[in-house]
């Protein structure tokens, strides 16, 4: 799949849609707090799929968000087993969908190549996802197997960037303690377009001469927002949440 237009990377792109994704999905905090508490129970296996769907959705999961070298891919986060247990808590209508969704992989699979997905090699793997992974190139006969892969995609997303794996990607840093705070980085003001100066001279909140640059920065949570800010791909769960 290509790089997403606009300056911003795939990972990036999809980083975006993660939060809309959890919702939209109905996986919000509760369904990340149960998986996280059985997963720290050790129990770390799906449960749900069957041995060939799960292989078809690691490898559908590992195409959306591979292995590179800023960090792992999906399913070395845990994304395969989080969307089991999304799944394995839905409704049987939406498991049914699931399925159906994976099976249509293999049966194009054995149409196009006479093999399943899994037995397909990289290249006729990525000829079916170019077929249906843009919604308004993708031919209409396809639609249902359009929305199946875009939600696919939102929930791989969704646990990626939930997963601590994928807070590692994107650079998020909440919650480590520095020594000494001296305000956010100039590039990210700069980035924004805002500065400490004008910060002062529009609300009146001006140091004494005598403070030191540490201790204006660590004057308000206003520098602490300005430099998350600064940062292009947003930090979708802080460490706490983590899958």
């Amino acid at each position: 799949m290509k790089e997403a237009e606009a300056g911003l990377t795939r990972r990036e792109a999809i980083a975006s849609l993660a939060l809309a994704a959890l919702a939209a999905s109905g996986c919000g905090a509760p369904s990340l707090r149960r998986f996280r508490e059985r997963r720290a129970a050790g129990e770390t296996a799906a449960r749900f799929f069957a041995a060939d769907e799960l292989e078809t959705l690691r490898l559908l999961a590992d195409m959306i968000l591979p292995r590179d070298e800023r960090s792992g891919s999906a399913s070395e986060a845990g994304a395969v087993e989080y969307i089991d247990f999304v799944v394995g808590e839905a409704e049987a209508a939406a498991q049914q969908a699931a399925r159906d969704g994976l099976r249509w992989f293999d049966e194009e699979c054995q149409r196009r190549f006479q093999r399943p997905f899994a037995g397909c090699d990289e290249a006729q793997r990525s000829e079916l996802l170019g077929a249906i992974a843009w919604p308004a190139r993708a031919r209409s006969e396809l639609r249902p197997a359009v929305e199946f892969f875009s939600h696919l995609r939102d929930l791989t997303a969704a646990a990626f960037f939930s997963s601590r794996l994928g807070i590692l990607d994107l650079g998020y840093q909440g919650g480590v303690a520095v020594s000494e705070w001296r305000g956010a980085p100039e590039a990210a003001l700069r980035e924004l377009g805002v500065s400490y100066d004008e910060w002062d001279r529009r609300y009146g909140a001006a140091a004494p001469p005598s403070e030191e640059p540490a201790a204006r920065g660590a004057r308000g949570s206003k520098a602490g927002s300005l430099a998350s800010a600064g940062s292009k791909a947003p930090a979708i769960r802080s460490q706490g949440t983590s899958l």
